[in-house]
């Protein structure tokens, strides 16, 4: 009886060490693609069919940087509620065309001028179905490195391009309907 006891007692020691491992005592958060309150400096491009890219100030004008825009990661606020909203351009003010939304993990991105806005509709002609080879593309660089190392979108016309741990660009391209209301979101990972 005494050694049925022991090897009980042993059986019970061994189960409980092999019941225990590295998971269940990691309590340490994993990281996050990108951390509240980093700066964030928004740069538009465009490029049609069978041109090279240029900027969106490049429209105006203006030097490449003339129209950057500039934001700070919060969890609570848009950080672009009204992206490429100008005022007092040669084509006169100018409405947003996305309201741009970042978390820790994710992009979000809402069409917000409406289809008959002057500018978004004459000038710039951005409503309708994006054709092969037009591309509109955000660059975005944050004031530290990202954690971003791949993604998925809700959408296939969106590509996400890491160019250094520091620039990533969203890029919309074939087949997005360019819409008022239209919307899509981008997962980090």
């Amino acid at each position: 009886m005494k050694i049925i006891k022991t090897l009980f007692i042993a059986f019970l020691s061994i189960l409980t060490l092999l019941s225990c491992n590295d998971d269940d005592d990691n309590n340490t958060p994993q990281p996050t693609s990108l951390n509240e309150g980093v700066n964030i400096t928004m740069r538009n491009t465009l490029q049609n069919p069978g041109e090279t890219e240029g900027t969106y100030a490049s429209i105006f004008g203006q030097p490449d940087d003339a129209y950057d825009e500039f934001a700070t990661l919060s969890n609570s606020t848009t950080e672009f509620a009204t992206a490429l909203a100008r005022t007092g351009t040669p084509a006169g003010d100018v409405n947003g065309l996305y309201s741009i939304n970042f978390t820790e993990t994710t992009i979000e991105y809402t069409l917000i001028a409406e289809e008959d806005d002057p500018f978004w509709l004459n000038v710039a002609d951005v409503f309708g179905v994006i054709p092969a080879d037009k591309f509109d593309r955000y660059y975005y660089t944050f004031s530290e490195p990202h954690n971003i190392s791949g993604f998925s979108s809700n959408n296939s016309s969106v590509n996400l391009r890491i160019d250094s741990d520091t620039v990533i660009v969203v890029e919309i391209g074939e087949g997005f309907n360019v819409s008022t209301g239209n919307s899509f979101s981008i997962t980090l990972k």
